[in-house]
């Protein structure tokens, strides 16, 4: 991070004031960690619903920093940094500290949201981008900081080497994505889907469209938008863009067409002309994060050669369909860094597909923010996977109950099993492995199913 902002700036884009230091001191850096705050550094004290980071502020803290950015009010210690910026909202001052620094670049900025599917096709997109821009010349989210916190730091690493960008945006409340475009400013938007994710915090799929939406509304006029065709949702945004709208999907009008191909194929029809890829790893979700990537680069004005090229180079994120061979013979793959009824579906479809033949088994683990609706949709999915055919299903948490009884009543003809804790699924998989074996793990990430697949 090598900003090129002065504290007066800073003060004049948070609205804030500046209570120590010179105006036109530089303000290179920014960290919301007080652990690894080091010098050149400005310290933004962040306060949540479980923590204020202005219980930080000391003597130790103001000796390794070049400054403080503090909330209005909240009572500072006689030790301070050569700087000292106090503003009504630390959060809001991180996001607007970012959109002052993302304004100084003219360059296109690709916002991905949407239920499912961001972090894929952030990393598609981001391999596309790479053939012009090289890979240090695409700044994009490091993982999956996509939230209020992560997005704005992620813009302030935009630097003058950087040709594109790529930001995927989180939400699990109204206003979350207008937030994190305020920081951004995208100059175009990706929406992947609208499901059930986080419906704990929404309550229905019209409150997640809206919040969702917030994207296209954040565009400034003439900007294009990716859309997805074949969701039902998505597809009410088609007439307000017009020609901007860059459509993908199975749907014949679509721009980006997904085509019937072979397993471990991805196949799609871009710009009149069928750009085809293999993956280890192919599935219908794949396929559609690859198309919503194609369709940015379209965009962008990218050739179907480029497409291809950027697509056989991408690589899936960590815990995301991670490929890993097991020393018994046996293939896992791990989808672990969350779960939800819609990519849950999605998982295993492209667990079958991927794994063709031998012995299939699922690991399970509980799909976490569904609030009232969650042993319902538990049980939905023990019901849509009753009549699978895999050679056994293990299940881990306690949510995991009602999605093992939709299974009893689905009549399931494989072996169930609900374990009371890792260690007990571990020993109940272990003698279940061996060459020719093929476990799919998917749960969500307070489940930390991953460690069963390293432990097992």
């Amino acid at each position: 991070m090598n900003l090129s902002l002065t504290w007066g700036e800073a003060a004049a884009a948070t609205g804030g004031k500046l209570l120590r230091g010179s105006p036109d001191a530089p303000l290179r850096a920014l960290t919301t960690d007080s652990r690894s705050a080091g010098a050149g550094q400005a310290f933004v004290a962040l306060k949540g619903e479980r923590f204020d980071a202005h219980r930080f502020l000391d003597e130790r803290l103001a000796a390794a920093c070049a400054g403080w950015i503090v909330r209005a009010g909240c009572g500072l210690p006689p030790a301070r940094p050569p700087c000292v910026l106090e503003v009504p909202d630390t959060l809001k001052a991180l996001a607007a500290i970012a959109g002052e620094h993302r304004s100084r670049f003219a360059l296109p900025v690709v916002g991905i949201t949407g239920s499912n599917g961001k972090t894929t096709t952030k990393e598609m997109t981001r391999a596309i981008l790479a053939v012009r821009g090289g890979a240090e010349g695409v700044c994009a989210n490091s993982g999956n900081l996509n939230n209020e916190v992560g997005l704005p730091l992620s813009v302030l690493e935009l630097s003058a080497s950087t040709r594109y960008a790529v930001f995927e945006m989180g939400a699990s409340r109204p206003g979350d994505i207008a937030y994190l475009c305020s920081a951004a400013k995208p100059t175009l938007g990706v929406l992947t889907n609208i499901g059930c994710a986080h419906m704990e915090f929404f309550g229905s799929a019209e409150a997640v469209f809206k919040t969702k939406s917030e994207l296209a509304d954040a565009l400034l006029p003439g900007a294009p938008l990716a859309l997805n065709a074949d969701d039902p949702w998505l597809s009410k945004l088609i007439g307000r863009f017009g020609p901007q709208a860059l459509t993908f999907g199975r749907d014949p009008k679509a721009r980006v067409r997904i085509l019937d191909a072979r397993p471990g194929e991805c196949a799609l029809l871009y710009d009149g002309e069928r750009v085809s890829v293999r993956w280890e790893v192919c599935g219908r979700t794949h396929r559609c994060n690859a198309a919503a990537a194609a369709a940015a680069a379209l965009g962008l004005g990218f050739s179907a050669a480029e497409v291809r090229e950027g697509l056989s180079a991408f690589r899936s994120a960590p815990l995301r369909f991670a490929s890993k061979p097991h020393a018994s013979g046996a293939w896992l793959l791990v989808d672990a860094y969350n779960a939800n009824p819609d990519s849950m579906r999605a998982g295993v479809e492209t667990f079958l597909e991927s794994a063709s033949g031998g012995r299939r088994l699922l690991v399970l683990g509980d799909m976490k923010e569904l609030g009232a609706e969650s042993a319902e949709r538990h049980r939905e999915l023990g019901l849509w996977l009753a009549p699978l055919s895999v050679a056994g299903v293990f299940l881990l948490g306690p949510e995991c109950g009602a999605l093992a009884e939709g299974l009893k009543q689905g009549a399931a003809r494989f072996p169930v099993v609900h374990a009371p804790d890792a260690e007990a699924l571990k020993s109940a998989l272990r003698p279940q492995l061996g060459p020719g074996v093929s476990v799919f793990f998917k749960a969500s990430r307070a489940m930390r199913l991953e460690e069963v697949a390293e432990g097992v």
